[in-house]
């Protein structure tokens, strides 16, 4: 038996085991449907146990890591759930550098996973709005980050079961480990690949699957992904030039979330587009390269303006989408700048069915900076 995590529970689905608390007394019984989040989050800061559920080896957000893990607190807001991911991340990639934590990045990688369930289940607009508008970490943290929610979020309309999205997720966090040492050197770097760092490049998904075989590292699932992540449908990718169903199903997705996460984040050698743009530019090359069904889920699921995403009004208003809406649904718009220019004390709800609200272009993050308040109240106060 153990204490319940956020990703156990599922809303509106029977519980598979009866849940107790930490003295053994009876709180639900097996079979209860949980249908309100806050009853969820009520049983959470309780804290509950479950006799079905397996006892993990080692409980990755207990493991006693030197300044490399820490579990989100109880109750913070899903913008520090995504902080403290990315400062993990960020602490996992310098200790790899260094040379330590090889034996224990697996299980620091499933804590991580974790977090992301924990974040996505708690709200996963606000998760990914708090990655596309992230500018204080490092672009190699952000894009696997980025990559593995946008992963998480199809993953889970696609149906898939936790054992394979638990691997997709820990390839979508590690599918780069051995461009650490280069990552640096690209970080600052302005101009194109020299033909060396072009031939890393296309080495990496290898070398990375074997670094992590060395890490010991034995989910064959998770390995296939990594070695198999940068491969395309028409044979144009690499490292094996592989072709339509002879990818995995998980390493097409993978492709495709990693590409839309590399193309919104900012690095030294090229300007970001916007989630839109890169949606769109996706679109476009998903005949070739993709999987299209899958893109085709991607896009319906993330919409072409997804959370985060900073736009221009007709009415020369700034503002800022708030959440993902439904095909005949308008858009979620919250106005951050007013049409002078200066941001506003608080975020501004904007019908979207007014024609002086139409979006009639993107804006940076960069451009946004004195909003930087305003644009997190709108998920932290909610």
């Amino acid at each position: 038996m153990r204490r319940v995590r956020q990703s156990d529970l599922v809303l509106n689905e029977p519980l598979p085991w009866p849940l107790f608390d930490e003295s053994g007394n009876l709180l639900l019984r097996e079979g209860y449907v949980l249908s309100i989040p806050r009853h969820i989050n009520a049983l959470l800061e309780r804290g509950a146990f479950a006799p079905g559920l397996p006892d993990d080896e080692e409980d990755p957000y207990t493991l006693d890591l030197p300044e490399c893990h820490a579990r989100p607190e109880a109750g913070s807001s899903v913008f520090e759930r995504a902080d403290t991911l990315a400062m993990t991340l960020k602490r996992l990639h310098a200790h790899l550098q260094a040379g330590s934590l090889q034996t224990e990045l697996r299980l620091v990688v499933l804590g991580l996973v974790h977090g992301i369930w924990d974040a996505c289940n708690e709200d996963a607009d606000a998760l990914l709005a708090a990655l596309h508008l992230s500018r204080q970490h490092p672009y190699l943290v952000i894009h696997q980050l980025l990559g593995a929610t946008v992963a998480e979020i199809v993953a889970r309309e696609m149906g898939m079961d936790a054992a394979e999205r638990r691997s997709l997720l820990c390839a979508a966090l590690t599918r780069d480990l051995s461009l650490l040492p280069l990552q640096a050197t690209l970080d600052k770097q302005e101009g194109p690949l020299t033909l060396p760092q072009l031939e890393q490049m296309r080495s990496h998904p290898e070398r990375s699957t074997s670094l992590l075989q060395e890490m010991g590292v034995k989910d064959m699932l998770w390995l296939e992904l990594v070695a198999q992540h940068h491969e395309r449908m028409d044979g144009s990718g690499y490292p094996q030039a592989l072709r339509d169903e002879a990818i995995l199903p998980g390493a097409r997705l993978l492709a495709i979330a990693d590409s839309y996460a590399a193309m919104v984040t900012p690095r030294p050698s090229r300007v970001e587009q916007s989630p839109h743009e890169a949606l769109k530019a996706l679109f476009q090359d998903s005949t070739r390269r993709y999987d299209d069904p899958l893109l085709q889920l991607l896009i319906k699921t993330l919409t072409m303006h997804p959370p985060g995403m900073l736009v221009r009004l007709a009415n020369g208003e700034s503002a800022v989408v708030r959440s993902r809406h439904g095909i005949n649904d308008a858009l979620d718009l919250w106005c951050l700048y007013d049409n002078s220019g200066m941001p506003v004390l608080r975020p501004q709800w904007r019908d979207a069915n007014d024609p002086a609200h139409e979006v009639i272009g993107t804006l940076r993050v960069e451009e946004c900076r004195s909003a930087a308040l305003v644009l997190k109240r709108l998920w932290t106060q909610s």
